[in-house]
């Protein structure tokens, strides 16, 4: 029996803990995630499902007790958990730290993968989101990739939309990624990142932080609608604040939804 210590947050921490409740193969020994208590922008928790499922849970602030509770694992997991897994924790499972990365690497790394796909599309003329399955190192996002899924960015797409059609493709690449973690084959299915050609990115939780900022010369430039255009859908992710101008001092909200988040 392959046993997993999983890590994650977020409905697509619980979907993909549902499929490995399923396997027959594989053992969670412990789910690390938010307390019950946690505030999040999202419905539901992993406690919860975890709770339900009647599996030993560790706050994420108590990730570090994990030695103590348990150090026995094959492998760490990661879907949407929220902190940077240091050189102590990546070294503790026998075969690996495996996450789960809802953009294509080794195209964008970190943060924010939404708004900044669709934001290069166009400059890049690239047209496609991914999600990836990679092992873990100490650089973020940077291990070897063993598998991966891709869905199209379409010239109306937000970053809401996008990010929904992308959990959808992440929950099948996690399925099919059970039975090979179960056989051990996904050991041989490593590809270095350094093998994938193409531009590359890395952005921090801040990034956004001064882009949301529309000035009125820019809104009424014609030569800069489509850059416009993509920056407002790009940053239109609920309940998160848009893109905005300031008229007379009054912060107004643009989005792409007549009559939505604005005021």
């Amino acid at each position: 029996m392959i046993k997993i210590a999983f890590f994650a947050s977020h409905p697509l921490g619980m979907r993909c803990l549902e499929l490995l409740h399923k396997s027959e193969e594989l053992d969670i020994e412990i789910v690390v995630t938010y307390p019950p208590d946690h505030d999040t922008w999202w419905e539901n928790s992993v406690h919860s499902l975890a709770q339900n499922l009647k599996y030993p849970i560790l706050p994420i602030h108590r990730s570090h007790e994990l030695f103590e509770i348990n150090n026995d694992f094959d492998y760490i997991i990661c879907v949407y958990y929220p902190n940077i897994l240091n050189e102590e924790l990546l070294e503790l499972p026998e075969k690996g730290a495996l996450n789960l990365h809802q953009a294509e690497l080794p195209r964008f790394r970190g943060s924010n993968v939404f708004t900044h796909s669709i934001l290069r599309a166009r400059r890049d003329d690239h047209w496609v989101h991914g999600t990836t399955f990679h092992f873990m190192t100490e650089k973020v996002d940077a291990g070897d990739i063993v598998g991966q899924k891709q869905v199209q960015i379409t010239e109306n797409d937000t970053a809401w939309s996008l990010y929904k059609r992308t959990n959808t493709a992440s929950v099948q690449l996690f399925k099919e990624m059970i039975p090979e973690i179960a056989s051990g084959q996904i050991q041989s299915m490593r590809t270095p990142q350094s093998a994938y050609e193409g531009p590359r990115y890395f952005n921090l939780k801040s990034s956004l932080d001064d882009i949301k900022k529309i000035s009125l010369d820019d809104l009424t430039n014609e030569n800069k609608a489509s850059d416009i255009w993509d920056r407002i859908r790009a940053l239109e992710f609920p309940p998160f604040e848009p893109a905005y101008t300031q008229i007379d001092g009054n912060k107004i909200y643009l989005t792409t939804q007549i009559g939505e988040n604005n005021n």
